[in-house]
């Protein structure tokens, strides 16, 4: 089911009329609102697993990653230009780096309870905080908002910048959780 939301989503989102893409920024939130549904269901069940929460950690990343890079090929499609790609493919690159990076440092390795649950493995820093808060999914209401006022270009420029931000505040975070595993010991 989720699959197919997917799919309909960032065909929504690869039209170049607001209204199109309002329907897939309704689809994106739908989407993630049943993702959610489907984590809380399995631990009310107990039925949470380790697996279950990789599968998911690593397809909420591929449908951000269909997000940008369908934004991004709907413009440059709209548009003529190539630039729109560029945004969409920085974007995409660094939503994997992200997803990588937080994947090797907080989810590998013998772990009980949730698999993820901060940017940071050791020490909470005001950085660590702010990267936690931009790791979650409140950007699907700025493809909703940004394409019911006809700006989806601004979306896919801004996250051309804000997603490999986004990276090097957790190259940062990491750097800074290195430091004070060095100092403690």
């Amino acid at each position: 089911m989720r699959s197919v939301l997917t799919l309909a989503l960032a065909a929504a989102l690869l039209s170049p009329r607001p209204a199109v893409q309002v329907i897939g920024g309704l689809l994106f939130l739908l989407h993630s609102i049943l993702d959610g549904c489907d984590g809380e269901l399995a631990r009310l069940r107990f039925q949470e697993s380790r697996y279950g929460g990789i599968i998911d950690f690593w397809g909420d990343n591929v449908v951000h990653m269909a997000v940008f890079g369908a934004m991004g090929l709907g413009l440059a499609r709209a548009t003529g230009r190539s630039w729109p790609l560029v945004c969409g493919a920085t974007a995409v690159v660094a939503t994997a780096a992200s997803a990588f990076f937080v994947y090797q440092r907080t989810m590998t390795g013998r772990k009980d309870g949730p698999l993820f649950t901060s940017v940071s493995v050791h020490r909470e820093t005001t950085l660590s905080r702010v990267a936690d808060a931009l790791s979650r999914r409140d950007f699907i209401y700025l493809v909703l908002i940004m394409s019911a006022f006809g700006l989806a270009d601004w979306f896919v420029v801004s996250s051309a910048i804000a997603v490999p931000a986004f990276f090097f505040a957790l190259v940062a975070v990491a750097w800074n959780d290195r430091r004070i595993a060095r100092s403690a010991s």
